[in-house]
């Protein structure tokens, strides 16, 4: 038996514990304020509210940092999207992002509507940048099944999917097409204007909806778009996406040049041309400069004047697609290493299909945007409480609610999987939120189950942010109860004749329907003479 001294000694450790644990959770990094009490009897939000006039749920309250916001009670009317928010980032007045979760009761006792919200914003500083598209328009592109298409697509929704991030106003775009010198695809060109402007979208889509036709001149694409960058001022970010799908078969001779690790590079060029038809290969070879160095092929040219470009200051990033060799000249292999040095430094790419175009193009919106949005490709994770079951499995509306409208085709994917719901590829910007919406029953059929116990709607609900990071922060989970009933049995004898009324007789209690009648067992008790039935 502890004394009294010891007593006190174990109770100021004990003391000093909590206080360490709660402050620990205080500043954990997913959730700073969510608490749970759990009496051994329930388990709820500490810091709660109730839909108005409803008592059989509570959801957790709002909040940012270490504070709740104290709100305990409103409508719950999904329409409102200002009440018990959980805000994460350095200002609370305009937070990285927003999140709340909460349940209400339907007309019906027992089912509840289940809402999550996500709003997103844009980071403080920003840094526009110009990105121009130099697109491979030779006839190879067309001829060979679903490359022309994909380029077309996936600019298309490389656009859209930038304008639909809510970050259109910092991303201006610009189109140079290339092919064979005096082709019309020779010369396509829309200027550098914001994606966010609707028209521009739509001139970009028109110069590519054009037949692709001629050859290849490579160098000519990457200097025009070079130029564009060059002619705004801006100080924005400068970017090439260049997309061709073999060898430069036209460049300008090569007037001057230089050996870097081997591979030349020019450095001056005359308006004269160097035409080797289908090859990168010349017909002649010439050397240049007081070193003599030797100009057997088209790349040099093109090399040379992307070296150009990406020392003015554009980043370059290339994507090779389906390269195969060139005849005779060079392999395979050798083509993707010339073209691979058209890039910047680790932003050279494959495609091995005409997929992987639509696919890469995907993946360089999404780069953008992740570079302006808080909220770019994420993802949330819900599983459904062991006390619940969804009305139907395959139910879930995912909308737009924000002041600044999200189109259905980039809203994102909700998908129920056995007792959890993903939803995957959420993008926010300014004034862009999501609201997602399922139902809930709460199972009162199985055989542990206990009446005015708080259960907890959902498991642990995370929300990621940002795809290719690993921070995720927390949902507020809500909990539910069902009402208990209060039976009162008495039964009356009506005596016919001789018959014998007995000491006790037992009774049995059931349901006129389940949902699942292996968790349904029914309910007896007994009624004896000694207590007057």
């Amino acid at each position: 038996m502890l004394t009294k001294k010891w007593r006190w000694v174990l109770a100021f450790f004990m003391g000093v514990f909590a206080m360490v644990f709660m402050i620990g959770h205080a500043y954990a990094a997913d959730n700073s304020l969510l608490n749970y009490t759990n009496d051994g009897n329930s388990i709820y939000p500490t810091a709660s509210w109730q839909p108005t006039g409803q008592t059989t749920v509570t959801n957790h309250q709002g909040g940012y940092g270490t504070q709740v916001d104290g709100n305990k009670s409103w409508s719950g009317d999904p329409s409102d999207t200002k009440n018990s928010y959980l805000k994460f980032g350095a200002d609370q007045n305009k937070p990285d992002y927003a999140i709340r979760k909460y349940a209400r009761e339907t007309n019906t006792q027992g089912l509840y509507d289940v809402y999550l919200n996500v709003k997103g914003s844009s980071q403080q500083d920003i840094k526009p940048v110009d990105i121009v598209l130099v697109v491979d328009m030779s006839g190879s592109m067309e001829q060979r099944t679903g490359r022309a298409e994909a380029v077309r697509q996936g600019v298309k929704n490389f656009m859209s999917s930038i304008s639909q991030a809510g970050v259109g106003d910092y991303v201006k775009v610009g189109l140079v097409g290339f092919s064979s010198p005096g082709y019309r695809t020779n010369s396509v060109n829309s200027r550098l204007a914001n994606i966010s402007d609707a028209s521009h979208q739509n001139d970009i889509n028109q110069q590519l909806s054009q037949q692709f036709q001629g050859g290849t001149y490579t160098q000519d694409g990457i200097k025009h778009g070079a130029d564009m960058l060059s002619s705004d001022n801006s100080g924005n970010r400068k970017m090439v996406i260049l997309l061709t799908d073999g060898v430069p078969t036209f460049s300008n001779k090569v007037t001057s040049a230089t050996t870097i690790d081997g591979t030349i590079y020019g450095t001056e060029f005359s308006t004269a041309m160097d035409e080797p038809g289908s090859t990168s290969k010349l017909r002649r070879s010439y050397t240049v400069g007081q070193n003599r160095l030797t100009i057997s092929d088209t790349f040099p040219a093109t090399l040379g004047q992307a070296k150009i470009a990406k020392g003015n200051g554009a980043e370059i990033h290339t994507l090779g697609i389906q390269l195969s060799n060139d005849g005779n000249y060079l392999t395979a292999a050798e083509v993707r290493d010339r073209i691979s040095k058209t890039a910047s430094p680790g932003m050279y790419q494959d495609a091995n299909s005409a997929a992987d175009i639509v696919t890469y193009l995907k993946s360089q919106s999404d780069n953008i945007i992740n570079n302006f949005n808080n909220v770019a490709n994420g993802s949330i994770v819900d599983p459904l409480g062991q006390q619940f079951i969804y009305t139907n499995s395959s139910s879930v509306d995912v909308t737009s609610v924000g002041s600044k409208s999200i189109d259905n085709d980039h809203l994102p994917k909700a998908v129920i999987s056995g007792n959890q719901l993903n939803i995957s590829n959420i993008t926010l910007g300014d004034d862009q939120e999501i609201q997602v919406h399922y139902q809930v029953h709460i199972n009162t059929e199985t055989n542990d189950f206990k009446p005015d116990y708080w259960y907890q709607m959902n498991g642990n609900t995370t929300f990621k942010p940002k795809g290719d990071e690993d921070t995720t922060v927390q949902f507020g989970i809500p909990s539910a109860k069902a009402p208990s009933t209060t039976l009162n049995v008495k039964k009356e004898w009506h005596i016919l004749g001789d018959e014998k009324v007995p000491d006790s007789i037992t009774y049995t209690v059931s349901r006129d329907s389940v949902t699942d009648a292996n968790n349904w067992t029914t309910a007896t008790g007994t009624l004896t003479k000694a207590d007057n039935w």
